[in-house]
């Protein structure tokens, strides 16, 4: 069956079933959770199983052969909005919501997710990149959150509730997706025939904190190699960043000429940086689970952090560790956003040594 090949939601899944028998599906869902564990394909399938000819609604289940069901796979099905940030933008553009200035309220997912169903029993529209969302974009979608059309349901996908203007989250139902286990990572990168790595597929699921995109991303040596040097630098008391920021930038123009790639390397940088202060931040907790073990190269990053603030209780490096993250998260916004790379990265390293010190920015 189609859920079968989602693997570590199983919660998610009857949540959504139940949801649906009793009647109650909200209109509007916020997914949040790690890249690469699965949110987006989520979404496709629960789509799927909602639009179905062949089987009833209330089973959440799709047969995943009739025309409905191969449509939605293939992303052409008419009752279907799929919207995502445009590669070269920083943040998802108001036309995609209202139309352009010349066609306002004609086109647009405002307008698209009213019209009457063409095939299935209801518009679905799904929202990739739900964290580039700025101001403006999000305000054209209040009228639709607030009022929404009979028959519709929207879905928004990002990484963190933080990450989402205050206005999306009050008018959502929140979705949380963990990590999933290394051995459901090991099993999702052995599918993937592409796939190219002098490291073991357990090494990769090992290291990747979960995330299926992580792991994709560490079987590039060069990637692999690196997150060794910064989480060296990461556990440093009072790290001076004007060498380690030079490194950095050598390692992201190592990725060549191309921006796009260069940027991706940043985000990268960021996601690795993200993995450690939320490794460190649940063994601050005793959060730890079973199956989400880290390598031996993050444990011992992380243990060496902590016994570096010995004197210092495990709730305020907690605490610490969580405005790191967050720090961590504006750096990727910038990123997107353009910033000078040498410049963000600069202003980046510097705001995580006083972070993790616990002085505050100004």
């Amino acid at each position: 069956m189609p859920w079968d090949d989602l693997l570590g939601h199983e919660n998610a899944i009857d949540r959504f079933r139940r949801s649906v028998q009793r009647n109650r599906l909200a209109s509007t869902y916020l997914f949040v959770g790690p890249p690469g564990v699965g949110k987006h394909t989520f979404a496709i399938k629960l789509a799927q199983a909602l639009l179905c000819q062949t089987n009833p609604p209330e089973t959440v289940e799709a047969c995943g052969t009739c025309p409905s069901c191969q449509q939605v796979a293939a992303r052409s099905h008419p009752d279907l909005i799929l919207i995502s940030k445009p590669a070269d933008k920083a943040f998802i553009p108001v036309e995609t919501f209202i139309g352009d200035r010349e066609h306002r309220r004609q086109t647009g997912l405002c307008h698209d997710i009213g019209l009457k169903p063409f095939m299935g029993g209801r518009k679905i529209a799904i929202i990739d990149d739900a964290d580039f969302l700025n101001q403006e974009s999000a305000n054209c979608l209040l009228k639709t959150l607030e009022e929404p059309p009979p028959k519709s349901l929207l879905m928004l996908v990002g990484t963190s509730e933080q990450r989402q203007l205050s206005t999306i989250v009050s008018r959502s139902q929140v979705v949380r997706f963990n990590p999933l286990q290394n051995d459901q990572v090991g099993t999702l990168l052995h599918r993937l025939s592409d796939l190219e790595s002098d490291f073991p597929v357990e090494d990769l699921a090992a290291a990747s904190g979960g995330s299926v995109t992580m792991a994709v991303q560490l079987s590039d040596s060069e990637v692999y190699e690196f997150r060794k040097q910064l989480y060296s630098y990461l556990t440093e008391l009072d790290p001076q960043c004007n060498t380690f920021a030079k490194t950095v930038i050598g390692f992201v123009d190592a990725a060549g000429k191309d921006g796009a790639a260069k940027r991706a390397r940043l985000a990268t940088i960021g996601d690795l940086a993200i993995e450690f202060y939320r490794q460190s931040f649940l063994a601050s907790t005793d959060s730890l689970v079973d199956g989400h073990q880290s390598d031996p190269i993050m444990n011992d990053a992380v243990v060496r952090l902590i016994e570096s603030f010995n004197d210092l209780s495990l709730e305020e490096l907690a605490e610490r560790c969580g405005l790191c993250i967050h720090r961590c998260g504006d750096f990727q916004q910038q990123i997107v956003a353009n910033v000078s790379p040498a410049n963000a990265v600069d202003a980046w390293l510097r705001d995580l040594s006083r972070l993790i010190r616990g002085v505050e920015l100004v």
